[in-house]
C-alpha cells in the first residue's frame, strides 16, 4: 500500500512539474510575440516564430497574403503540416543543427505547388531567438524566390550556350581550311546561330529579374542596361547608358570601386561584391554585384547583375536589435534580482551607467552578464 501512495505522489509531483512548464513557456511565448509581433507585421515577407519542438507561436500578417490563410489557423501547428512530404526530413534536420545552435545553417529551398497550379520555389530561414526564462524559440523568414531561380537558370543557360556556340564555330572554321566553299557555307551557318544566340541573350538580358550593367572594360562607361536598372537607380535607361560605371557609387566611396573595377578587369574572375549605389534622389541601396567578363558581339565587356538586398538588410538590422534587446532584458533581470529593484528601477539603473560611463546599452548590457564590473 506505501508502494501505490509513493507511485501515485511521483505521478502527480511529474504532472505539476510537465503543467508548470508548459504554462511558462507558453507565457514566455505570449510575451515574446507581444513585443515583436508589431514589428514582424510590417514586413512583406512571411515571418513565424516557432516553439523548440517546431509548433507555430505567431505568424506576420503577411501570411495571408501569400496563403490566403488567416494567422491565427497556423497557432499551434507544425511547421511540418505546411510542408511537402518530400521535404520532411530535411526540414527537421535543418532545423535540428539551428537548434543545435551551429552558426551556418543554409537556407532551405523548397518547391510548392499553388491552388492554380504554377510552381513556386520558396526559401526559408531560420535564426535562434531566446527567451528572458532560457526558453528557446526559433524565427523563420520564408521568401518567394521563384523569379530570381528562374532568372539565374535562365542567365546560366544562356552563358553555357553562349560557350557552346563558341566551341562549335572554332571547330567548323578548323575544318573549313579544306574547302574555301565549305568555309563560306559554315561561316553563314555560324553567323545565324550567333545571331540567335544573341536574341536569346537579349530577351533573357531584358527580363532578368536583377538590374544588368554591361560597361566597356577600357574606359568603364556603360554600354547597355536592361529594365531592372531603371527601378534601382531611379533614372532612365537613356540616363544609364554613358554614364561612368563608378557614378552609381557614392562618391565618397571613388577611389575604392575604382580600384576594385580594374583589379576585376586584370585579374578576369568571377566577381562577387557587397556595395551600394546612390539613386537619383540621393537615396542608397545596399546591394550585391556579381560580375564576368564575357565577349559580346566580339568585344570583351563586363556584365554586372545588380541585386537589392535592402530587405535582407532589414532581416540583419531586426535580428541585431532583437539580439541587443535579448541581452538589456537580461542584464534587466539580473540586476533587479541583484539590487531586488523592479523592473523599471532597473532599466534606470541600466541608462544612468550607460550615460556614466558613454557606452551603448548593449554594451553596458553585456558587461553586467559577463559580471565584468557592478553598478553603483
Amino acid at each position: 500500500m506505501s508502494d501505490q501512495i509513493s507511485l501515485v505522489k511521483l505521478s502527480v509531483d511529474q504532472f505539476v512539474r510537465t503543467a508548470t512548464s508548459s504554462q511558462r513557456k507558453k507565457t514566455a511565448a505570449q510575451k515574446l510575440v507581444k513585443e515583436y509581433g508589431p514589428i514582424l507585421d510590417r514586413f512583406n515577407d512571411v515571418v513565424f516564430i516557432t516553439d523548440e519542438e517546431g509548433y507555430f507561436v505567431f505568424v506576420n500578417k503577411a501570411s495571408k497574403q501569400r496563403t490566403g490563410i488567416p494567422p491565427e489557423i497556423f497557432i499551434g501547428r507544425h511547421f511540418t503540416e505546411l510542408v511537402d512530404p518530400k521535404y520532411h526530413e530535411f526540414a527537421k534536420i535543418n532545423f535540428q543543427k539551428v537548434l543545435n545552435g551551429e552558426k551556418i545553417v543554409p537556407p532551405i529551398e523548397m518547391e510548392r505547388q499553388k491552388a492554380s497550379g504554377e510552381k513556386i520555389t520558396k526559401e526559408v530561414n531560420w535564426k535562434i531567438l531566446s527567451g528572458d526564462n532560457g526558453d528557446t524559440f526559433v524565427m523563420g523568414v520564408s521568401r518567394d524566390v521563384t523569379d530570381r531561380k528562374l532568372a539565374q537558370e535562365a542567365l546560366k543557360s544562356a552563358r553555357d550556350e553562349l560557350e557552346i556556340r563558341v566551341k562549335e564555330r572554332t571547330a567548323e572554321l578548323q575544318k573549313a581550311n579544306e574547302l574555301l566553299e565549305k568555309q563560306i557555307e559554315e561561316r553563314i551557318r555560324a553567323e545565324e546561330k550567333l545571331k540567335e544566340s544573341e536574341e536569346k541573350y537579349r530577351g533573357l538580358f531584358e527580363n532578368a529579374g536583377d538590374a544588368v550593367f554591361i560597361v566597356e572594360t577600357e574606359s568603364g562607361i556603360i554600354l547597355d542596361a536592361n529594365r531592372q536598372t531603371e527601378q534601382l537607380t531611379g533614372r532612365s535607361r537613356q540616363e544609364v547608358i554613358g554614364m561612368h560605371q563608378s557614378q552609381l557609387h557614392p562618391s565618397q566611396d571613388f577611389e575604392y570601386y575604382t580600384q576594385k573595377f580594374q583589379k576585376h578587369i586584370k585579374n578576369d574572375l568571377v566577381f562577387d561584391l557587397e556595395a551600394e549605389v546612390v539613386k537619383k534622389n540621393g537615396s542608397v541601396v545596399p546591394v550585391f554585384i556579381c560580375s564576368n567578363l564575357i565577349d559580346l558581339q566580339g568585344k570583351k565587356v563586363i556584365q554586372g547583375i545588380f541585386r537589392d538586398i535592402s530587405k535582407e538588410k532589414i532581416i540583419s538590422d531586426l535580428k541585431g536589435e532583437l539580439e541587443a534587446r535579448r541581452m538589456v532584458n537580461k542584464a534587466k533581470a539580473i540586476i533587479a534580482k541583484r539590487y531586488k529593484l523592479n523592473d523599471s528601477d532597473a532599466m534606470r539603473l541600466l541608462q544612468k551607467e550607460s550615460r556614466k560611463q558613454s557606452l551603448k546599452l548593449k554594451e553596458v548590457a553585456q558587461a553586467v552578464i559577463s559580471s565584468k564590473f557592478i553598478l553603483d
